[in-house]
């Protein structure tokens, strides 16, 4: 089990900033047109500027390229919701969703990242609940990941990378049962889609954060790491993501998630992949947030190989 930082909390500093607080971490290095770390746009047409990217991240242990706001107009919503990202119809913005993640792809293959994530967002997220008389369900939300994303997946397999889709309430992917759907309907490309499991995502609606984490395999090629508090909403950094109660995202050890479990359980399934801290904290500085996070999992990861009950 390998430790990382998704970089994505460095929006705004620029990526030289960024890469100073790497650390020798494995990171997550975000192509997110809203950040102004890297342009994903130039990253697919413009080799020069790619050749700079990667000079960048020379020396730097780049395990994932992401993009998650882009990203979201393959499938939605194609409303006024997302025109702070890309204004014009759905297919200006699905069309502005493939340039965006071929370039992360491109740039994941040009510095063997081995994974992208991609939050591909979903055309109807009421699709959970079935109306009277209708037999539209999540499933339709399945399928049209299945035809749009063709491109992404194509490109990938090409360049020998995985797309990790990661569950949360804004994607097709939002729990258990709706990865399984996808993954059934995907089966041709079980060489390609992986997962990206976030306890604290799953958490917040309700599931349960141990269980997010079981039964993947070689499925779950990498975790994100925060923690979760509940509460009633006033302060800094509540959000809803859904109708349960408000919630908001702490650095590890500040909140209700069992960490000790989560981390010997990633040891019980086997997990060889990266376990990425999310810094999300409102509360904490940006760099007191992340040592925190980074000193719990220090303390729970062996860091030689157990040697057991000798009695």
């Amino acid at each position: 089990m390998l430790l990382g930082l998704c970089l994505a909390a460095f929006g705004g500093s620029g990526l030289r900033t960024a890469l100073d607080q790497a650390g020798g971490l494995c990171l997550d290095v975000p192509t997110d047109t809203t950040l102004g770390l890297v342009d994903p746009v130039r990253c697919g047409q413009d080799d020069r500027y790619l050749d700079e990217v990667a000079e960048h991240l020379k020396g730097h242990n780049v395990t994932c390229v992401s993009n998650s706001r882009d990203a979201q107009l393959l499938l939605g919503p194609h409303d006024r919701h997302t025109d702070p990202v890309c204004p014009g119809d759905a297919e200006t913005k699905r069309a502005h969703a493939i340039r965006c993640s071929l370039g992360a792809i491109r740039l994941a293959e040009r510095v063997n990242a081995g994974s992208v994530r991609l939050l591909p967002g979903c055309p109807d997220f009421g699709r959970w609940l079935s109306w009277w008389g209708s037999d539209v369900g999540w499933q339709d939300n399945v399928d049209a990941f299945s035809e749009h994303a063709k491109p992404l997946l194509t490109a990938a397999r090409d360049a020998g990378l995985r797309i990790l889709l990661e569950p949360h309430p804004k994607q097709v992917v939002y729990d258990r049962r709706s990865i399984e759907l996808l993954l059934d309907a995907t089966a041709e490309w079980q060489d390609v889609i992986g997962l990206c499991i976030d306890p604290a995502n799953l958490a917040a609606t309700g599931h349960d954060p141990v269980d997010a984490v079981r039964g993947w395999g070689d499925r779950m090629v990498a975790v994100h790491a925060k923690d979760l508090q509940r509460g009633n909403g006033t302060g800094a950094g509540w959000s809803r993501y859904g109708p349960q109660p408000p919630i908001r995202f702490r650095a590890l050890g500040l909140g209700e998630l069992d960490w000790p479990v989560l981390v010997s359980t990633l040891q019980d399934e086997g997990f060889r992949g990266v376990l990425y801290v999310e810094h999300e904290d409102a509360l904490l500085p940006r760099a007191q947030s992340i040592g925190l996070s980074l000193d719990l999992l220090r303390s729970l990861i062996p860091a030689t190989r157990a040697e057991g009950r000798t009695w």
